[in-house]
């Protein structure tokens, strides 16, 4: 996994390399949303949900995040926090995604797995 630590001492998640195609692009706007959500909640629930993603693996390959995955864990994590945190991510995600934004109703997980493919790719 890549870290970076911001100016304020906070591990902050990087990038995957830029020169990947578009699906290492979108995978980029996926981290950059769920690491900003996380962000925002302070910065030592931040370290203790990345901790506790790293140690699962969840966090394990840079460029590729399965969605479904963290969303099981940061549930059992923060409870039904969990749901208003998805929901912060996919606001951000939309936001920023150009792609199409008719993804039909459901869960943030649901639309942020029809945005990116399947679980596997997402």
């Amino acid at each position: 996994m890549y870290r970076n630590t911001n100016s304020e001492g906070i591990d902050k998640l990087q990038e995957p390399n830029q020169g990947k195609n578009n699906s290492g692009s979108n995978q980029i706007l996926l981290r950059k949303a769920l690491d900003e959500t996380i962000l925002s909640l302070g910065g030592p629930i931040h370290k203790t949900i990345t901790w506790h993603m790293n140690n699962r693996g969840v966090f394990s390959e840079a460029a590729k995040i399965d969605i479904s995955a963290f969303y099981s864990n940061l549930k059992e994590l923060v409870g039904p926090g969990a749901d208003m945190i998805m929901e912060e991510a996919w606001q951000k995600l939309k936001k920023r995604y150009k792609g199409s934004s008719d993804l039909g109703s459901g869960n943030p997980i649901d639309r942020m797995i029809r945005m990116f493919g399947s679980e596997e790719s997402a």
